[in-house]
């Protein structure tokens, strides 16, 4: 058997070579779980888009009045800033949770503690998805309007059987 540009051929007799694929197209499927993790993908995606993209870290260090890049990183840390994997591994920061006069909405720290997850695309979702548990209104918006234990509530319910 000889594999000539990426297929498998059978020599025939004479030397004579004759196409024939050894593999069910069938075998190269993703899998579910390959189909589901590509869907997550996509759906943070579309979030991002959704909520308005990102700033990087020089445009919110500009927005948090010329804070460093070390406090901008433990505000990250201690969940009062959100950043998602952006391009090249760098971290992308959503421009949802801002306000408009480029503060961070408030309660953002209390919604991250309080939801059982703490994958930024997870937390992302929660914060601008419409939630039944917030009579389809947006955690975002609630929290930009000032309603933080309301939010912080549906967080923790998050994930809960029946809730």
């Amino acid at each position: 058997m000889a594999v000539s540009q990426g297929r498998l051929f059978t020599r025939v007799g004479s030397g004579a070579t004759k196409k024939r694929p050894v593999l069910d197209a069938s075998a190269f499927e993703p899998n579910s779980r390959a189909k589901a993790l590509l869907k997550g993908i996509q759906i943070a995606q579309n979030d991002l888009k959704e909520s308005g993209g990102t700033y990087d870290l020089d445009q919110v260090r500009v927005l948090m009045n010329g804070i460093s890049r070390q406090m901008v990183d433990r505000k990250v840390r201690e969940g009062s800033l959100l950043a998602v994997p952006g391009p090249s591994n760098r971290r992308a920061y959503p421009t949802i949770q801002f306000t408009r006069d480029g503060t961070v909405v408030p309660g953002l720290k209390a919604v991250q503690e309080a939801l059982p997850t703490e994958n930024p695309w997870a937390v992302l979702n929660f914060l601008v998805r419409p939630d039944p548990r917030l009579n389809g209104r947006k955690p975002i918006d609630l929290l930009k309007a000032g309603e933080i234990e309301l939010v912080v509530e549906a967080a923790q319910r998050m994930g809960q059987q029946g809730s």
